[in-house]
C-alpha cells in the first residue's frame, strides 16, 4: 500500500495539494489501525472483546491485546496478606487459597513450614494453615491447623507433608481443599535440614519410596465449615500417569475449577521419571469434584517455558474463558482457554519489583504460587502469592496484590 502511494507520487511529479496530503494521512492511519487492532474475540486473549477493531479489556487486564493482567499496589509484611512472626512457632509461609465463609469472613489455607524452618524443608515440614480476616486483603490471623502431619507420618500417603493448598467452594458449599501430600519410609520432620535436590533425582531412580519428593500427589480434603474438621482421603485424588508418560513420576500443585454440576476440571504440575529436568503442566477431569480424576486424552502437557509452573486457574463466566497464571523465575505468564483443553499464552512479564500501598518499592527475589482471589461478581479483586525479599528478614509470606 504504501509502494504504490510512493510510486504513484514519482509518476505524478505534481505537488502534493493540502486535501491530498489529509487523504494519505487518514489512509495510512486506518492502515495502522487494521495492523495493530483486532480482528476476533481471539486477538484480545481471553482477556477482553474485540469491539470495532480495537480490544475492549476485561476488569484486571491491560494493553493493546488485553494480554496483561493490570496489577495495583501489593500489601506489605503486617498490613495484610499472610506473615507470621512465631505464631504458631514459625514465621515461613508459602501461598495461599481465600474464601469467603457464610460467617461474612475472608479464610486463608496456606503452606506453613513447621518448627520455624524455612520454605527449603517444605518435603517434610508444611502443613495448611487456616487464617482468618475481616477483610478480603488482610492482614490474616492465624487460626488453626486444617492439614497437618500424621503420627506416624506412613499411616497414609499423605502422612509428612501437606503443601501447596488451593481452596474453592462446591455447589453445595462444601468447602474442598485441593493440595499437593506426600510421606516416605521412615519419615519424619524434626529439624529443618534442607535435603540436596541432585541426590533426591537420583533416589527417585532408585528407590522412590524412601524420598518424599518422588512421592508427591495431589490430595483432597473437605469440610462443612471453614474452621473444619476436615476429611481427608485415604487415596489420592490424582497420582502419577501410567509409565512412559510425562508425569509418570509425581503430581502436585493442583488448582481447580468445579462447574455449576459439580464437575471438575483440574490443571496439575508434574515430572516424568525420563526427563526429571522438566517441569510440566497438564489437565485432568472428573464428573463430580470428589473424583476420581481422569487425564485428558490425549494427555498433553501445556506448550510453555519448562521453569513456568505452579498454576493458579479461575473462570470468567462473562467470557466464558478459563484464565490462568503462571510464575516463570521472576516473570508471569499468562494463559487462557476457551474449553480447559487448549490452551494458548501470551509473552512472559516481569513482576518482582514491588511497589506497595505506602508507595515504597521492593525487589523480590521469588515471586510464584499466584492464585486469584475473585469477588461475588465473578471479577479478579486479588492475587495472591508467596514471595521472598529483604523484607521479613529473608523468610518467605504471603503477599496479596490488589487487581485494578
Amino acid at each position: 500500500f504504501l509502494y504504490f502511494i510512493e510510486k504513484k507520487k514519482k509518476k505524478e511529479k505534481k505537488k502534493e495539494k493540502p486535501q491530498q496530503k489529509k487523504m494519505r494521512c487518514l489512509l495510512l492511519a486506518c492502515l495502522a489501525v487494521w495492523c495493530m487492532g483486532c480482528n476476533t474475540n481471539d486477538d484480545c486473549n481471553g482477556g477482553g472483546l474485540c469491539v470495532q477493531g480495537t480490544c475492549k479489556c476485561d476488569f484486571g487486564f491491560k494493553g493493546a491485546a488485553c494480554e496483561q493482567v493490570n496489577f495495583g499496589a501489593s500489601y506489605k509484611c503486617g498490613e495484610g496478606g499472610l506473615c507470621l512472626s512465631y505464631q504458631f512457632n514459625t514465621t515461613s509461609t508459602w501461598g495461599g487459597g481465600v474464601a469467603k465463609g457464610d460467617d461474612g469472613k475472608y479464610h486463608m489455607y496456606g503452606a506453613m513450614m513447621n518448627n520455624n524452618c524455612t520454605l527449603g524443608t517444605w518435603l517434610s515440614n508444611s502443613q495448611v494453615l487456616h487464617s482468618v480476616s475481616d477483610t478480603v486483603h488482610g492482614p490474616y490471623t492465624p487460626h488453626d491447623v486444617s492439614l497437618g502431619q500424621l503420627h506416624p507420618p506412613t499411616s497414609n500417603w499423605d502422612g509428612l507433608t501437606e503443601h501447596n493448598p488451593t481452596v474453592i467452594r462446591a455447589p453445595n458449599g462444601t468447602y474442598l481443599i485441593y493440595y499437593m501430600g506426600s510421606t516416605a519410609t521412615g519419615a519424619s520432620s524434626p529439624n529443618c535440614t534442607k535435603p540436596d535436590d541432585e541426590e533426591l533425582a537420583n533416589q527417585c531412580t532408585n528407590d522412590p519410596e524412601s524420598q518424599s519428593l518422588c512421592m508427591q500427589r495431589v490430595g483432597l480434603a473437605t469440610s462443612n465449615s471453614p474452621y473444619g474438621p476436615w476429611k481427608r482421603s485415604s487415596k489420592p485424588a490424582l497420582g502419577p500417569g501410567p509409565a512412559g508418560e510425562w508425569d509418570d513420576l509425581y503430581v502436585t500443585n493442583p488448582t481447580v475449577y468445579v462447574f455449576p454440576n459439580s464437575s471438575a476440571l483440574m490443571v496439575y504440575k508434574a515430572r516424568g521419571k525420563q526427563n526429571f529436568s522438566a517441569v510440566l503442566t497438564g489437565v485432568a477431569f472428573a464428573e463430580h469434584w470428589s473424583g476420581p480424576y481422569e487425564r485428558a486424552v490425549p494427555s498433553i502437557p501445556f506448550n510453555v517455558a519448562n521453569n513456568c509452573e505452579d498454576s493458579g486457574m479461575y473462570y470468567s463466566e462473562a467470557q466464558k474463558t478459563f484464565r490462568i497464571l503462571m510464575h516463570c523465575g521472576c516473570n508471569y505468564l499468562y494463559l487462557w482457554s476457551k474449553d480447559g483443553y487448549n490452551w494458548k499464552s501470551t509473552p512472559q512479564v516481569p513482576w518482582c519489583d514491588i511497589t506497595y500501598t505506602d508507595g515504597t518499592t521492593e525487589t523480590l527475589r521469588r515471586r510464584e504460587r499466584p492464585q486469584w482471589i475473585v469477588d461475588g461478581t465473578g471479577k479478579p479483586i486479588f492475587l495472591t502469592n508467596g514471595v521472598q525479599g529483604p523484607s521479613h528478614g529473608g523468610r518467605t509470606w504471603t503477599m496479596l496484590t490488589e487487581i485494578l
